[in-house]
């Protein structure tokens, strides 16, 4: 979690830029205009916004006589997941569960609580970084409960659109990092925080087939892999995640119609 203050007195063309954290944009002087994929908006000095990590177009309008101006607070998905974590009692009794339209971004009105909000985060620059980053985690955590309390809907829907992203890149992690680990589905999902069913309606979402295929599948091109590096077959069994060679053998061969064995001998691709 950061602060960073930005200024400049010169008009930028319209520009790519990753937002690598989500960010919340305290517009203090000027105009900006963002876009997103099938998404816009414009944000004048007496909003701010919220904007969603990721790719967007950006561009600083810069006010008459005048210089461009802004504070922001940069925070993950995992800073966002945590405070709903924490505060999941007071949303479930005090939130209905209408559904609003899922957006990268929000743009909301400023209000006493955030130009002091404002004022707030210049202070805290000036403290040595182990009480400043102490500092801004209660200051986001203060930020987000005003916010929940005046915008609960549109809260709500910002953190459901990140964190299902969030949720994506983790079931991807999980799943390409144990493609050899013979795990089953029961632990990748509990690695996940998820049930089973969940699990698996989000991995056929993400790579467009059942679990047991895709693993299968990604096995087997690794054994090939290793095959044509003249690796025995013997010993790549268990580096794929079988126990035994036959059953490496077994899936081989129905995979590929040939032995790991002949395969070598032929060097077929």
């Amino acid at each position: 979690m950061n602060i960073y203050n930005y200024s400049s007195d010169r008009q930028e063309p319209r520009r790519k830029v990753f937002l690598s954290q989500n960010i919340v944009s305290l517009l203090e002087q000027g105009e900006k205009v963002v876009y997103y994929a099938g998404n816009n908006t414009t944000i004048s000095n007496d909003q701010f916004a919220i904007l969603s990590a990721g790719n967007c177009l950006m561009t600083e309008k810069i006010p008459v006589s005048n210089s461009y101006q802004s504070t922001m607070l940069l925070f993950d998905n995992e800073d966002l997941g945590n405070f709903f974590m924490k505060y999941s009692s007071i949303i479930d009794k005090n939130i209905s569960s209408e559904n609003k339209p899922r957006q990268p971004f929000l743009v909301l009105k400023k209000d006493k609580f955030i130009n002091n909000f404002i004022d707030s985060l210049k202070l805290i620059e000036s403290k040595p970084i182990m009480f400043s980053n102490k500092i801004m985690s209660l200051k986001f955590e203060e930020l987000m409960l005003h916010l929940l309390e005046k915008y609960p809907l549109e809260i709500c829907s910002f953190h459901n659109n990140s964190i299902e992203e969030y949720f994506d890149f983790e079931i991807k992690k999980a799943v390409e990092m144990n493609i050899s680990s013979n795990l089953t589905l029961e632990e990748l999902a509990f690695l996940c925080n998820t049930s089973v069913s969940t699990f698996k309606r989000k991995f056929i979402k993400l790579y467009n087939e059942i679990p047991s295929k895709y693993f299968l599948k990604k096995k087997m091109e690794i054994a090939k892999s290793l095959l044509l590096k003249d690796k025995n077959p013997s010993e790549i069994y268990y580096k794929i995640g079988y126990e035994n060679h036959s059953s490496f053998s077994k899936s081989f061969k129905q995979f590929y119609g040939i032995s790991p064995k002949h395969f070598q001998q032929q060097k077929i691709e």
